[in-house]
């Protein structure tokens, strides 16, 4: 009977110290943004590309980063604004699964002169930046940035 006992604390102290390690492993460092441009104040120009530039890491792998545009007419109650411009909204994600770390330099995201033949409204804006790991650890960063007319200037 004592064997069967010590048998059965051996086995149940096995499994508490396998199963302690196995949460001990999980992932839930969240990954890093350093975004570069745009800043905050930045214009987004209309009818141009937006220069986005930052660098995404993580402790063990990064699996995509999701960049939202949308409207901050009055302090962030997305209200219509007095016109008839139409608020323009952005939402895309991009894959970088596998990577540890990455420099990211692109111009895909351009703001368009109309939407439905209506023009984009010009005001305040938040950009977010979002990036999630492999584990599904979210960070995010939110730079208030305009919207309006003009040329951008090449750097």
């Amino acid at each position: 009977m004592k064997q069967i006992s010590f048998f059965a604390i051996a086995l149940a102290v096995a499994v508490f110290s396998s199963s302690c390690s196995k949460d001990d492993d999980k992932d839930t460092t969240k990954p890093v943004i350093e975004l570069h441009e745009p800043a905050d104040g930045d214009t987004l120009f209309i009818g141009y590309e937006t220069h986005l530039e930052m660098d995404l890491s993580d402790n063990v792998k990064l699996k995509s980063y999701k960049v939202d545009i949308h409207n901050n007419f009055d302090g962030h109650g997305h209200t219509k604004s007095a016109t008839t411009d139409v608020a323009w909204t952005f939402t895309k994600s991009w894959d970088v699964s596998g990577l540890k770390n990455t420099h990211i330099h692109h111009h895909e995201i351009e703001v368009p002169t109309t939407i439905n033949g209506s023009p984009i409204a010009k005001g305040n804006y938040h950009f977010m930046l979002y990036c999630t790991d492999e584990a599904g650890n979210e960070s995010y960063v939110v730079k208030n940035v305009v919207v309006g007319v003009g040329i951008p200037h090449e750097e």
